[in-house]
Formats: C-alpha cells, structure tokens, sequence
C-alpha cells in the first residue's frame, strides 16, 4: 500500500497504520457499522493485492557523472548484491555489448558499468588530449570517489583490460580484485591476428563504407558492419549467433568516432610488465585459446601479475563468457567468493550458478535458483530421451511456441515435441539463464539455448522466454517460447532497412 493512502485512511478512521495492517478480517464480528465493515473488507483486498502483485525483478538505475570540465560519463548499476564490481568495457565501445551477457553475475553482485569519455552514451569527445591515458586515471578516480568506492572490485574486458592495469600500477591501493577477460597484451610484443577469411573481410570493408557514408538507418547499417566484424572475435561464425550484447547501442557519433581508440595509442609502444608487479591485488585471468590473441600474451600478465592465477577456456574466442557461460560464470563466482577456481570447473555445465544462500537470500534469488533448477532438470530429461519425463515438468495446461510450428499444448503433445526435435537431429540441449521477473503468481523468465547434434555441432542456437505459474508453492513451466537466431529468409526477422526511398 502506498505511503500516501495509508495516512489518509488513518486519519478518516483515527487508526494507526499498524493498526491497518495488523486487521485479521476472519475474527472480526459484524460491527455496528456495515459501511466501515465493507470498508475494510476492499482496504483488506487492496493490501493483498499489493503485496501479491509487487514485481520482483533485478534492480537497476542508471544516469551522469559530471567531471570537473564537463565531460558527462553515463553509467548504469545492475544487481542484487552487496559488493560492486566496476566493469571496463573494451577501448573503442560502449558497455552495452557487455551488459545483456553478464547479467547473471548481477544476481550476486552490483554491477557498476560506465562508459568511458567518447564512448557508448558518454559525452562524445574531439579532443585528443582529453582522450590520453592520463586523463582515463583521472575518470577512474572520478567514478571510485562518486560511488565511495574504498577499494574496487573489476571486471575488465579486452582494451579494457590494458587499460585499466594501467590504472592499477598508479593506484595499486585503490584495488581489492580484479577480473580480466581476453585483456590486450600488457606488452606491445604480442599482437593478434585476422581471423577473417578473404571473403568475410571483403564484404566487412563494403558494409564499413555503407555505414560510414551516412545511411538513413545508421543502426541496421552498424549491425550489418559489427556483425561481419564479431566473426573474428569468435570460434566460428555461427557463435557469434549466442551475443546478446550489442556494440551498436550507444551514441553513433561516438562509434564513428577517428578518435575513440586515442587512450591506448597515447600509451605509444607500451609495455606495462614490470610496473604490474606493484599490484598485489588478487587476479584471475581468463582466456579463450581460439581468440585472436595468443595465449602467451596472457601468460605474459600472469608472469607479471604477483597475486594472479590463468585460465584458459578451450574451444572459446574473444568473449569466453558468451561462448563458455558454465564455465566462466563458475570461475567468476568461486574468485569472488575469495577462492581460486577449481579445475573441475572446466567440465561445468547448467543453467546458471546457484549459491547455498540463496535458499534464504532476496525474492529474486530464489526465484532464480528456482527456475535454474527446472531449466537443469529439463536438460537433463532431454539429454537422456526421456520425453515423457520432460512433459512432467510442464503445467498440465501448458504450451509450447516454437518457431515454424503452431502451438503445442498439453503434456501428451509436449513430450511429442521433444520426441520429434529429437528425430531431427537434436541429441542434447544446453539453457542458460539470464533473467527473470516476476508478480503475484506469474514469473517471467529470459534465457539462451543451444542444440547440438551426436557429433557436439550447433544445430541451432537461440533465445527463450519461459513463463511459470506457481502451484503448491513450486514454479511450474506454462508456456514455452523460443525462436532461432539462425538465419531466416523470413522478411520480418530479417529486415532490410537500407533501401528505404529518400522521402
């Protein structure tokens, strides 16, 4: 019940709002008064339906920095958790390729991404000198002491990672741990390679004109470039299929900008190696072996990183937590529970990380433990054929909206589903959790899923909505929604917004 509406209702009826909600209507006599008794009968419904409808969900805000020359630095904060993690987007971007993907890490944690001056929705930037390493310190200070930050806890991604181990050997005080994902050599000795074929590198230089000539639809134009660019940054191609982030959501002068990649070459040929043996701060380096960079190049910040450990991800590229989120969300979690990841982790596989508190941690938690728990059972009921089983899972009333099908209803046709994806050609299923809400009754829940075949190739890689009901104080599965995010010749999935006639 709002703060406004119980004052007023006290004061109709000279009550105090505990009074209100302490109201048991079932021990209530009939009072001389019907119309007080009505009364509160509706307030009684209207404080149930408040509590019962409240949405749950992870909280976020976001908004502006404003540096002592009126460089404006936007930043958004995600999560449920008591400790922060300041999070460096790579050089040249915005957060918002990072955000969507490591939104299950905010179930734990407080996210503090910010995009840095030039880049994503930050003020876009002209001058050079504005734009040299020196000044990155200076706005990293200036984010720490706004949020009174004593001692930070980072996560940093590829340039981002340079530069803010650069950072780091300037105020090695100011850092309790830190993550670094893919970071660019500490060294300029290592360099990475072009992953593109010939082809993919020609048609990326035609869309690259395209989008820099000032099309009408400046974003479809962007994602046409990106998505061509991203092939390089992972395994294959068809990965690039399992990123929800988005490179192109930020402002577009800043993205076009000659400039926004000027921190780094003002570091000139850079060589951090021996400065980094100041940092005593706890650091886990994560790699995938099929990135650009080679392995080396971390080895070479672990060899120079007094307090760190390295793990490499077989089989992922630039962005191991898209490619690999089982194992890298275990790592991530277990370091910063202030433990080393255990090997065994390299064999995770599930829906998400669950901690043991979360039994008794925020609504939100354990909702989410809640749903990785089904979304576990149904991959392993999948994985072992067992059809009849899956359908189990589901709501008797439940639904299944899949792409090229019509509806599939009922337990019966469910595990008639799964039986008939089976047959053409699915031999195990991974989901992934990414995020939820809920009200009352109903919750909402966003994820990815990858089929793969006998051999372990993606057949199909896509996203899911699935929306749960409570019965009998346990999250059941109603309506199954999930589309492809493989390629489709359908007009609406895939539009083509280049050739929009000039009026």
């Amino acid at each position: 019940m709002s703060e406004a509406f119980l004052p007023m209702v006290s004061s109709y009826f000279k009550w105090k709002p505990e009074m209100i909600n302490s109201i048991d209507l079932n021990k209530c006599k009939q009072p001389k008064n019907m119309k007080s008794f009505l009364f509160l009968l509706t307030l009684n419904c209207m404080i149930s339906f408040a509590v019962n409808g409240q949405t749950v969900k992870l909280k976020s805000s976001e908004g502006y920095i404003q540096t002592k020359d009126s460089v404006r630095l936007f930043y958004r904060l995600l999560g449920e958790g008591k400790d922060t993690i300041v999070v460096f987007h790579g050089g040249g971007f915005g957060s918002g390729y990072l955000i969507p993907d490591l939104t299950p890490l905010a179930a734990h944690h407080t996210l503090l991404f910010f995009d840095q001056p030039g880049t994503g929705f930050s003020s876009v930037v002209k001058d050079t000198a504005r734009l040299n390493i020196n000044r990155f310190v200076e706005d990293v200070e200036i984010v720490r002491k706004h949020f009174r930050i004593r001692k930070m806890k980072v996560l940093a991604h590829s340039n981002g990672g340079l530069l803010f181990g650069y950072y780091a050997t300037v105020y090695p005080d100011k850092v309790e741990s830190i993550i670094l994902i893919n970071p660019t050599a500490a060294s300029q000795k290592w360099k990475g390679t072009n992953r593109l074929d010939s082809i993919s590198q020609l048609i990326l230089n035609q869309n690259r004109k395209i989008y820099y000539a000032a099309p009408i639809d400046s974003i479809k134009a962007c994602w046409d470039y990106y998505a061509l660019w991203a092939r390089g940054k992972f395994p294959t191609p068809l990965h690039t299929r399992r990123i929800w982030g988005d490179v192109c959501h930020c402002d577009q002068k800043n993205l076009m900008s000659p400039f926004r990649f000027y921190s780094i070459q003002s570091m000139g040929k850079w060589d951090i190696t021996a400065q980094l043996s100041k940092v005593k701060a706890r650091t886990l380096l994560v790699g995938g072996d099929k990135d650009e960079s080679p392995v080396e190049a971390w080895e070479e910040w672990k060899n120079s990183l007094p307090n760190s450990q390295l793990l490499i991800i077989s089989g992922a590229g630039h962005l191991p937590y898209v490619d690999n989120p089982g194992v890298f969300f275990s790592a991530a979690e277990q370091f910063l529970q202030n433990k080393w990841p255990d090997y065994s982790i390299l064999n995770t596989k599930g829906a998400g990380v669950v901690m043991p508190t979360d039994k008794k941690g925020t609504a939100y938690q354990k909702a989410r433990a809640e749903v990785i728990r089904v979304e576990n059972e149904i991959v392993r009921l999948v994985n072992k054929a067992a059809w009849d089983s899956v359908a189990t899972i589901y709501a008797t009333d439940a639904s299944i909206l899949a792409p090229g099908s019509p509806p599939v209803s009922g337990q019966k046709a469910i595990a008639s589903f799964w039986h008939a994806v089976s047959l053409r050609g699915m031999h195990s299923i991974e989901l992934q959790c990414i995020d939820l809400e809920y009200s009352g009754e109903k919750l909402i829940a966003r994820g990815k899923y990858v089929m793969n075949n006998k051999q372990n190739e993606i057949i199909d890689i896509g996203k899911f909505i699935a929306i749960y009901k409570k019965e009998k104080n346990t999250w059941r599965l109603q309506t199954d929604v999930f589309n492809t995010s493989m390629e489709t010749r359908s007009p609406i999935e895939v539009p083509d917004y280049l050739n929009f006639p000039k009026n």
